[in-house]
């Protein structure tokens, strides 16, 4: 699941994906390189950024957007190919320091990380004693609205709901909602607002057979899903708000300078309140991380890749244009409070206040795709959401025995 969820963060565009990672730039041939699969807007703040991080420098960072990053990192990275950095949400910490895919830095760094960053960024940088990444910015999925459509953003969900049945109707290609409903990671607000877990890393245990998951899969199936496109896919989700054919997404920061390129006026909010419950979104930590490509790289190369995490996540025209660009939620502590860099970062920022970080432990990597099956078995009514659910529990630990 983690590849297919930050695929879909990534954006629908890009380049087209090549079909062996040893065709792609790495250790051998290009000194110090970056991977990353950016949406197009970003991906050119991002050039922007290492062109001025590459000024006067002697080794310099070279830049690859990569489509399909997490299937070119699982053969490029164990025969010693591919990048010494790459941008991606924090949750791929525990299971590749497991594989041996990251390199601890911890020796490495300039900078304070507790001094620097929130508690949060820390975190997530590190395990099992080792710096394995530079954060640079806090992300999660929140509501977003059609300005021509919504006068102004529901408070609850039951008022969400009320504009959603306004507009639904297939026959003439009006939906309430765009989102991936299957997506565990889109549909986090719902599924674990009555207290029920994806994982809990202290019991390192999933908790999704639980009487209140099953409830949030059961407020997913009562009060969100009758108002999806039939498909699942985030490829299907997508045009129906860009389109103007829908009042409400559910998206992330990554989304928002498409939606607005598609013409139409989009505001950006927190999640509704959920009666009974809290809106519990998932949250992530960008990094950059360190490969371990590293561990026997000349030193400049070490340097640059080190410097480069630093220096971005340091650097105020970095941290202030993707906020403001891009809605990125700083995680710098001089800029995590700041109520200046624009009304998307405030809506994002609230919503981030309402969640939990994604669990980084290793075992979590086994619970995404059992869970978005189950989750699409009772979108399509095919099980009920405690059959499914029960069914996917007993299928993820089989996976770790």
């Amino acid at each position: 699941m983690p590849m297919q969820r930050r695929q879909v963060l990534a954006g629908i565009g890009g380049l087209t994906t090549m079909s062996v990672a040893g065709c792609l730039g790495g250790s051998d041939d290009q000194g110090t390189t970056l991977w990353h699969d950016f949406t197009d807007a970003e991906q050119s703040d991002l050039e922007d950024h290492v062109a001025a991080f590459n000024e006067d420098r002697d080794e310099e960072l070279n830049v690859e957007q990569v489509p399909e990053i997490v299937d070119q990192l699982d053969t490029a990275i164990p025969s010693g190919e591919g990048p010494e950095t790459f941008g991606w949400a924090h949750d791929w910490v525990g299971t590749y320091y497991d594989r041996d895919f990251i390199y601890d830095a911890s020796d490495d760094l300039s900078i304070d990380l507790e001094g620097t960053f929130t508690e949060a960024a820390v975190q997530a940088a590190q395990w099992e004693g080792g710096v394995y990444g530079i954060p640079y910015a806090s992300e999660a999925v929140t509501l977003m609205y059609n300005e021509d459509m919504v006068d102004e953003p529901p408070e609850t969900l039951d008022e969400m709901v009320e504009i959603m049945d306004e507009y639904h109707d297939p026959e003439e290609g009006m939906y309430g909602l765009s989102c991936p409903p299957a997506d565990p990671y889109f549909i986090s607000t719902f599924a674990q607002a009555f207290g029920g877990r994806f994982f809990d890393s202290e019991t390192e245990d999933t908790h999704i057979d639980e009487d209140d998951f099953v409830e949030g899969v059961e407020l997913l199936q009562n009060e969100i899903w009758p108002y999806v496109p039939a498909d699942p896919a985030y490829e299907a989700q997508i045009p129906v708000f860009a389109d103007g054919n829908a009042p409400f997404a559910i998206n992330g920061p990554w989304e928002v300078d498409g939606f607005r390129d598609s013409d139409i006026d989009v505001t950006v909010t927190s999640m509704p309140d959920i009666e009974g419950g809290d809106p519990t979104p998932y949250t992530g930590i960008q990094l950059w991380y360190f490969t371990s490509n590293l561990e026997d790289a000349p030193e400049e190369e070490v340097e640059t890749a080190v410097e480069w995490a630093e220096w971005h996540a340091t650097s105020e025209d970095a941290i202030v244009s993707n906020a403001q660009n891009h809605g990125s939620i700083p995680v710098h502590q001089e800029y995590a409070d700041d109520d200046d860099l624009g009304d998307d970062v405030a809506a994002f920022a609230e919503t981030v206040s309402m969640g939990i970080q994604m669990p980084a432990h290793e075992r979590m990597d086994q619970v995404w795709n059992p869970v978005e099956d189950a989750l699409e078995q009772v979108f399509n009514d095919q099980e009920s959401a405690e059959d499914a659910m029960d069914a996917a529990a007993e299928e993820i630990r089989s996976r770790w025995d």
